[in-house]
């Protein structure tokens, strides 16, 4: 089949001179592609814009959550990056279902209609797609995004809400594709350069846009006026966890309240902790003792804490009544603990975690129900960022370079887990049926490399005698047990079996015997 080359779109372009400010010759000239500048120039000003952890009271926490609803989302943005910061198990499981969805690999199939084979086309534009995908080079120096990167940044709607990336494009000569337009890296936007009308539509909110390209700073919130983002190029992540609008169905808005309970519980604790173990001192003075002289019994009563020495008036009494060590837990630690459970229960799904946790119970069953349930939290969040990357990402890839969207790749995530042996038996079935599996599906499924020139490989087992009923590849069907040996099989066969019938009745011995001694154990 001869292939037909696809046509692409035509790149920009602008014409430059090789050889200073007078032009010769036509040849003296070049044409170089443009690349397209940032729209958002990242700027530490505005990486903080809320006030310190101690400002975060209850009546303060009720108030940036009903703003959010009226639309000032970055005060919430700002909650949740604090919460993060000073609450470390829901800092922890935030990492934790992130990495789960990193680590996975993205791979990208052709566009195809059900049931038929993909066009040459389809195959084309997948590998190119695939080939920019993979070849992201960010600039280190100003933060920006690979394609993990990329991935971490959509993740971030999964938790706040809403996330916005800038998609930075430039020129370059891929290998096998040659020169295409590519999606190098992606730059995280700030919550303060975007915003959300009356109809919660999102939309830029930069001073200087579209009047053209250059250096923004943060926009004060009373001035400025949102504007449409400018096609293929930036990518708008939303997660709605409830009915509504963005930013009211963001993660971790059921959490705002109970990290609040968290930071009063921990100062408690630590005040708690200071006094914990001390003796209580208890003074008697007369009632007709001075006012100083009590103040004076008083001061040193408290500083007895950390100087372990007092100095009394006299017909002072003192007593040291030793604390009670109870085995329960504080209030405070119990508020605390719940707070994590619930902060996993939301996040990973796990609801028995944060209760073995501190009881140590725990088992099989146990863990079972959690992996499970983690799980399906990964492949939703999987489903979330393949969204996003299907919806924007490629379609961009392809506008950018063949000035249409058809016949797009759809991006899935591999699971990241080797194949079990329930699933050797379900492909042995379907093998079985007539259904032809590649070899390198089964590779990639079961992690099996491949043979590295004349190594020695597991051959299958030889094929079973007359009147045995045997697979394709000679061993036996599943659910069967294997056919006693004939005499066609090889002497070491046969031995193998006459092994396998000794130990058997070896077996029958040690059971008869224990069952004796069981019963001279009852006699006596």
């Amino acid at each position: 089949m001869k292939r037909v080359p696809t046509k692409r779109k035509p790149t920009s372009t602008v014409k430059l001179r090789k050889n200073g400010k007078n032009r010769i010759d036509a040849q003296s000239t070049m044409n170089v592609p443009v690349r397209m500048s940032r729209i958002v120039q990242p700027r530490a000003t505005y990486q903080w814009l809320a006030p310190g952890l101690a400002a975060y009271t209850p009546r303060f926490i009720e108030m940036i959550l009903s703003g959010a609803l009226a639309g000032d989302h970055t005060m919430q943005y700002e909650l949740f990056r604090l919460m993060l910061d000073t609450w470390p198990v829901l800092r922890s499981c935030q990492e934790e279902l992130i990495y789960g969805v990193t680590r996975r690999d993205v791979v990208f199939d052709p566009y195809t209609v059900e049931d038929q084979k993909p066009t040459q086309s389809a195959i084309d534009r997948e590998k190119v797609v695939t080939s920019v995908f993979q070849n992201m080079n960010p600039d280190v120096t100003y933060g920006d995004n690979d394609r993990k990167g990329t991935i971490k940044d959509i993740m971030d709607a999964w938790f706040k809400g809403t996330s916005v990336l800038e998609i930075l494009w430039d020129m370059v000569d891929l290998p096998d594709v040659g020169l295409t337009k590519c999606a190098t890296s992606t730059s995280w936007v700030h919550p303060s350069n975007y915003g959300f009308n009356e109809n919660g539509v999102i939309g830029l909110s930069l001073n200087n846009y579209p009047a053209g390209y250059g250096v923004t700073t943060a926009p004060n919130k009373s001035q400025r006026t949102l504007t449409a983002f400018p096609p293929d190029k930036f990518l708008i992540a939303i997660h709605k966890g409830v009915s509504g609008t963005a930013i009211s169905g963001a993660m971790l808005r059921p959490l705002a309240w109970w990290w609040c309970a968290c930071n009063f519980s921990s100062d408690w604790l630590l005040n708690l902790a200071q006094i914990f173990g001390l003796p209580f001192r208890w003074a008697t003075y007369h009632a007709a003792t001075p006012d100083q002289t009590v103040s004076a019994i008083c001061d040193m009563l408290q500083n007895m804490g950390n100087a372990g020495w007092a100095a009394f008036p006299e017909g002072t009494s003192l007593e040291l009544k030793e604390p009670s060590h109870s085995a329960g837990r504080t209030p405070q630690g119990e508020l605390l603990d719940r707070a994590d459970s619930y902060a996993r229960i939301l996040i990973l799904g796990q609801t028995l975690t944060g209760q073995t946790i501190a009881s140590g119970r725990g088992g099989q069953a146990f863990g079972t129900v959690e992996a499970q349930l983690k799980q399906d939290r990964l492949d939703a969040a999987c489903s979330f960022v393949a969204g996003v990357i299907n919806g924007q990402l490629i379609p961009a890839i392809l506008r950018e370079n063949y000035g249409d969207a058809t016949e797009a790749p759809v991006c899935r995530f591999l699971q990241e887990t080797v194949g079990t042996f329930q699933d050797a038996e379900r492909d042995q079935i379907l093998a079985n049926i007539g259904m032809n599996i590649p070899l390198s599906h089964l590779r990639q499924k079961y992690a099996i490399p491949e043979q590295i020139d004349n190594e020695d490989i597991a051959h299958p087992a030889p094929k079973a005698g007359p009147g045995a009923s045997a697979g394709p590849s000679g061993t036996e069907p599943i659910g069967q047990t294997p056919a006693k040996p004939s005499p066609s099989e090889t002497p070491r066969q046969v031995q193998a079996s006459v092994e396998v019938t000794d130990m058997e009745a070896f077996g029958r011995e040690l059971q008869k015997i224990g069952s004796q001694l069981t019963t001279k154990e009852k006699t006596e």
